[in-house]
């Protein structure tokens, strides 16, 4: 029986396979590298450039390479036959091509794109940018430009403190209710991971422009009819690391190793997805809301009401409904894929740019998500909306794409709105 046979064969014992090929490549990664290095050639540094690449799969024994040499993994749906983005170094690119695996470069070094984003952030220029959303801002800025939104319409807004870190930042939301009775409670939410900076700028570009006093019509009537709530940092603590350590750290600071949040939740805790390594990315934690951020958003969704719901991520352009741990139809999934298909066409109305629609465990399997919890627990109409780009400059958005991206945002949020207020299909 070939190898190959015996892997399919074998699925669940996919471990094993990982280490049997972990072993492998420890012998043979170094050399296999050196035979593609020029006769003589003096060791470089670019052996040690990260580099983000999207790889293709065709079977589980690629799909194990794959996991030993990536450095990184920054598509969570590692499954073979989908396309899949990674980092690795000179010495894993040159391995997976050896393997036969099927690859192409999305960012060539990505510390290099890193350092180059902080220059400019730390450049005299960027300190004092006309428009706010011009670039890019830690935690400390953001919430004093959340204070400063709550001053600007005292009439209607107040910044609340829902909870606090694992390292003692505030969590903060911006509450907005206009008088009126029989409002619709809705929560956005971004940067649950901390590294989707976009996804921290979004929320609150929707909340400046709907707090604008010579607001659009549609924007003043969402006003009316909506209680709206804005969380832009749900994980403060790794948000603010990125800005001061790691450019690409995806977790809370929990114990120092993190937790994902967004595996956290109680709806499939523990499932597929999600793991029990404190290594890896997708550490779902001790049990169930064991992190103070996921269980502050918790009690506002329960305390609330929280009737609609959108959890800004990046990237991919893809917007996602329940289920998200299973591939078994949630109960409302007709009308789910019914109001993100209207989402969808608002947001290409809005910038011409596509939006791929899908339950969220089509694309990936992952337990203990925020969105799947608040649909099943909260019973609140809840997507995930994974912002721009396609892939591209993968975590690092060029800051001429905020007001674009936010656009989307906005138009797909107020047809949410909308869609919440048609009849239920029979």
């Amino acid at each position: 029986m070939s190898i190959l046979a015996w892997v399919q064969r074998h699925r669940r014992r996919r471990a094993a396979v990982v280490l049997v090929v972990a072993s492998l490549a420890a012998s043979t990664l170094s050399t296999i590298a050196r035979r593609m290095e020029p006769a003589g050639a003096p060791p470089t540094a670019a052996a040690d450039v990260r580099r983000a690449v999207r790889v293709w799969p065709r079977n589980e024994l690629e799909l194990a390479w794959i996991r030993v040499l990536a450095l990184d993994e920054w598509t969570e749906h590692l499954v073979p036959g989908a396309p899949i983005d990674v980092v690795v170094d000179r010495a894993g690119a040159v391995a997976l091509t050896a393997q036969g695996v099927r690859w192409a470069v999305l960012v060539e070094d990505i510390d290099a794109v890193a350092t180059a984003e902080r220059e400019r952030l730390t450049a005299p220029s960027a300190q004092r940018p006309t428009d706010w959303f011009a670039e890019y801002h830690d935690f400390v800025a953001i919430a004093e430009h959340l204070r400063e939104l709550a001053a600007r319409r005292p009439d209607v807004t107040t910044l609340e403190v829902i909870g606090g870190s694992a390292e003692g930042r505030p969590l903060l939301a911006l509450h907005i209710n206009a008088p009126g009775a029989n409002k619709v409670p809705i929560l956005l939410n971004g940067t649950q991971h901390a590294r989707e900076w976009i996804a921290s700028m979004v929320p609150i570009c929707i909340a400046e422009r709907a707090l604008a006093r010579d607001a659009a019509p549609e924007l003043q009537q969402f006003l009316a009819k909506t209680d709206l709530w804005v969380i832009p940092v749900v994980n403060p603590d790794g948000y603010q690391y990125t800005w001061s350590s790691d450019r690409y750290w995806r977790k809370n600071r929990a114990g120092g190793h993190g937790v994902d949040l967004n595996r956290n939740f109680s709806i499939a805790w523990g499932g597929d997805g999600s793991s029990a390594n404190k290594r890896s990315q997708i550490y779902r934690g001790t049990g169930p809301f064991s992190e103070r951020e996921s269980a502050a958003l918790r009690d506002l969704v329960i305390g609330r009401g929280i009737a609609l719901h959108v959890d800004f991520h990046s990237y991919g352009q893809l917007l996602l409904h329940p289920w998200t741990h299973t591939k078994k139809p949630a109960p409302d999934r007709d009308r789910f894929a019914a109001i993100a298909d209207r989402m969808a066409s608002a947001i290409y109305a809005a910038r011409g740019q596509r939006y791929e629609i899908m339950p969220g465990a089509k694309l990936y399997p992952a337990s203990g998500t925020m969105t799947d919890w608040a649909s099943g627990h909260a019973q609140a109409l809840s997507f995930t909306i994974e912002l721009r780009p396609r892939g591209g400059s993968g975590f690092v958005l060029p800051p001429d794409q905020i007001r674009p991206t936010c656009d989307e945002a906005l138009a797909a949020v107020l047809e949410l709105r909308q869609a919440a207020d048609l009849p239920r299909p029979r």
